[in-house]
């Protein structure tokens, strides 16, 4: 073995790599922009739980009210606030996770109600768990001093669980379908377009067309269109597998969750083949990922939810499609939501592939040998 010829393949390996400042780019700065988006959401963001409370008629309820709350500050970070018996629903479609609905007076046989926003299956699951031990030990209630809660006669509170949105028959699965379903559309589409369209500018295809009657414009719309068939075919089938093969369930029309899905992929489409523009290979292809679906994946919902990030990351969730195709979906899927709920959500995906069509005309040039 010959060291110098050894030695000498190194360094022409080192000098290439110094020369290519987009890999030096993908392999130090990238990882550290992925770290730090990763310790700005894990320790700024709250995740916890939000349980509204119904109180009781009359001081005695204030009294009940303060003595859960009490019982409740060790359960995690788990938020307690006072919500009027008539704005139950508006509470949950306004964040809380449940509402304990109490009756107007406690004792022997009384009813306390459980409403359950249910979109998150998780959450859902473990406020049953607490609610259920604190209304076991309801009729038992009672406090010492001034504010001392007169304990009712025995026998325990029924509780009767009900949900805004999904059931019991939820799981977690359910509530992440939508966000994969988005996540996988996207990724895969522009993957495959920025890839076949960079072959196509490096075999010259792109060249002899430019020479063609067909305007930039054109050209862009004709590659849309055709990329456009295979994103519909895959559209279509994830969202098949995903409802008849693995049984997810779904509350809102399919039809609509169809037309979400491909929305998001005709703007990956149009992304894929603007990105083409800047990358002579497809390893150049490639180091686009962690700049454009990375950060996607980690603020777009899938992982941590928007409204829990940082002020300054949750900004930037709001500028990327994924974000909104995630909305859209979990509204439909989950909440059962119409077009005439979720049309601003689908509007800016709508938008979000017309600009990058734009954009994609603009940034095609031709290649000249």
């Amino acid at each position: 073995m010959a060291i110098r010829r050894v030695s000498a393949l190194a360094l022409r390996i080192v000098r290439q790599f110094a020369h290519d400042r987009r890999t030096l780019g993908l392999v130090f700065v990238v990882p550290l922009l992925v770290m730090t988006i990763l310790n700005f959401v894990l320790n700024s963001s709250t995740s916890g739980l939000t349980l509204g409370i119904v109180p009781p008629d009359g001081p005695v309820g204030d009294a009940l009210v303060s003595q859960i709350k009490a019982e409740l500050v060790g359960q995690g970070s788990l938020t307690v606030r006072t919500v009027a018996r008539s704005d139950v629903d508006a509470a949950l479609k306004d964040g809380a996770d449940g509402v304990l609905v109490l009756p107007p007076q406690i004792g022997a046989g009384a009813t306390v109600a459980l409403r359950l926003e249910g979109s998150n299956p998780a959450a859902a699951q473990q406020l049953k768990g607490l609610v259920a031990q604190l209304v076991a030990g309801l009729p038992q209630q009672s406090g010492a001093g001034g504010n001392a809660v007169p304990a009712p006669p025995s026998g325990a509170a029924a509780l009767n669980v009900s949900y805004l949105y999904g059931g019991p028959e939820y799981t977690q699965t359910d509530a992440l379908a939508p966000l994969f379903i988005g996540l996988f559309a996207f990724f895969f589409v522009f993957l495959l377009t920025s890839v076949s369209f960079l072959r196509e500018r490096s075999q010259g295809t792109i060249e002899r067309l430019m020479v063609s009657p067909l305007s930039k414009s054109e050209l862009v719309l004709g590659y849309v269109f055709g990329f456009t068939l295979f994103a519909l075919v895959q559209s279509l089938l994830i969202l098949l597998f995903v409802v008849y093969v693995l049984r997810v369930h779904y509350a809102g029309n399919l039809g609509l969750i169809f037309l979400v899905t491909l929305a998001l992929t005709i703007g990956g489409v149009n992304l894929g083949i603007f990105i083409s523009a800047f990358a002579r290979n497809e390893l150049q292809v490639v180091q686009f990922i962690p700049l454009l679906l990375v950060p996607q994946a980690l603020l777009a919902g899938l992982f941590f939810p928007v409204q829990t990030l940082p002020v300054v990351l949750k900004q930037v969730a709001y500028i990327m499609p994924l974000t909104y195709a995630n909305f859209a979906l979990k509204d439909v899927m989950l909440k059962g939501f119409g077009l005439d709920q979720i049309w601003p959500y689908l509007a800016v995906l709508v938008g979000f592939a017309a600009l990058m069509i734009v954009a994609a005309a603009v940034s095609l040039r031709q290649e000249r040998v």
